[in-house]
């Protein structure tokens, strides 16, 4: 039968079993980040609009793909189409520079990018991320890829690559984008039509192209370790010292740029080579000059954020539905008993199912069998215990019975 209501294109269910392994998956993500020293943080689903068409820029791909609207009081509001800005928001807002000097923060949320929908992506999204922030040094890089990289050996995603590039301070940035822009310009005519519209906007994001035709002018572009400072170049293979130490594999990518405008130095994006989802796993870097732009106090920060839905695709753990312990069954007159004995399991961390619908034995053996009971309960004129596995029946008079049966 079609349901009269269906889902708005771009989002999805998550139902059992897989809501099993998306707790699963969420748990190790917060289990990893506790222990790194990283608390939870949580903002609201709704923000100013003005909080990332100031801080995003005008032509990444995020603020054009933004679901907006008006309010009652004409205040422009927006679904969070990322988290890193408004956690710098609620850094500012709430006074974190000054009772946590070093501050690190992670989440796990639901965006909303009015993007065309495909594997592993759809318009309502969910981001596990960390940010940190008060340390400029090249040490709580290498602890948030290493974080990174923790995070994809617990999932047991194998084939990922990390790709490593240092994009400068905003100074030589300014400097690459004149250089690039002229190279770009001169090649114009073998440029795609979405590369010519970044041309005058945001040259630099045409490094980030997928379009056949701009493959090649991109390997031939200028790349920006020519532009950028010595200083900025030291912290680059220092952090390349220590990734090194650690034994984590990379790849230096000189075309590698992140998709927001507020990143500097040192930017990561870690990648699949399955080819089960989209490329990009998780992708995150260096924005020393946010906090500071948004009126806070100059602090050095970094971050990244990972897609949940592209981790599972790319996980191979499995389903682990919770194993039920008991099937509880009873007759009509005997539903008191029943749920008496139900209340007591659950107090001493049993995992129970009552079968509130069907009063046949029969039936309701056969439910627990599917699901995976280890014992089914029958409250009739007596009180039978059943092992599903061996087969073996009990007849029990009370709780303490129960315990010293199993």
């Amino acid at each position: 039968m079609k349901s009269k209501f269906q889902k708005i294109k771009g989002t999805y269910d998550i139902l059992p079993p897989e809501s099993f392994l998306w707790d699963n998956v969420i748990d190790i993500l917060s289990d990893i980040s506790m222990k790194f020293g990283f608390e939870k943080i949580h903002t609201p689903i709704i923000e100013d609009l003005n909080l990332f068409k100031q801080n995003l820029g005008y032509e990444t791909d995020v603020s054009k793909e933004m679901f907006t609207w008006e309010d009652q009081k004409n205040h422009h509001i927006v679904l969070k189409p990322e988290m890193t800005a408004p956690v710098v928001r609620a850094f500012i807002e709430n006074g974190l520079y000054r009772s946590k000097p070093l501050c690190k923060l992670f989440y796990i949320d639901a965006f909303f990018r009015r993007e065309k929908p495909q594997k592993g992506r759809q318009r309502q999204f969910h981001q596990f991320g960390v940010e940190a922030f008060g340390a400029a040094s090249v040490e709580q890089d290498v602890e948030i890829v290493l974080l990174a990289n923790k995070i994809l050996n617990s999932l047991n995603i194998n084939n990922s690559i990390l790709n490593i590039n240092n994009i400068g301070d905003p100074q030589s940035r300014m400097k690459y984008e004149k250089v690039l822009s002229t190279y770009f310009k001169d090649n114009i005519k073998k440029l795609s039509k979405v590369s010519i519209n970044r041309l005058n906007k945001n040259p630099i994001r045409i490094l980030d192209s997928k379009e056949k035709e701009d493959i090649d002018i991109i390997k031939n572009a200028p790349i920006i370790s020519d532009f950028i400072s010595m200083e900025s170049k030291e912290k680059f293979s220092s952090f390349l010292i220590h990734l090194n130490s650690l034994g984590i594999k990379y790849k230096e990518n000189n075309h590698l740029v992140r998709g927001l405008d507020y990143y500097n130095d040192t930017i990561f994006e870690i990648t699949n080579s399955s080819g089960k989802s989209q490329n990009a796993l998780l992708g995150g870097g260096r924005y020393d000059f946010l906090v500071e732009s948004m009126g806070g106090p100059s602090t050095p920060a970094v971050g990244f954020a990972a897609g949940i839905e592209r981790l599972i695709i790319e996980s191979s753990l499995q389903n682990n539905q919770s194993q039920i312990d008991f099937f509880i069954g009873f007759d009509n007159e005997n539903s008191k008993e029943a749920l008496i004995f139900a209340d007591k399991l659950v107090d001493d961390n049993f995992h129970i199912t009552i079968d509130t619908s069907s009063k046949n034995e029969k039936n309701q053996i056969k439910t627990a069998i599917k699901l995976k009971a280890n014992y089914f309960i029958k409250f009739g004129k007596k009180i039978t215990l059943r092992n599903l596995d061996s087969k073996k029946e009990f007849e029990i008079n009370n709780y303490q019975d129960l315990l010293e049966i199993i």
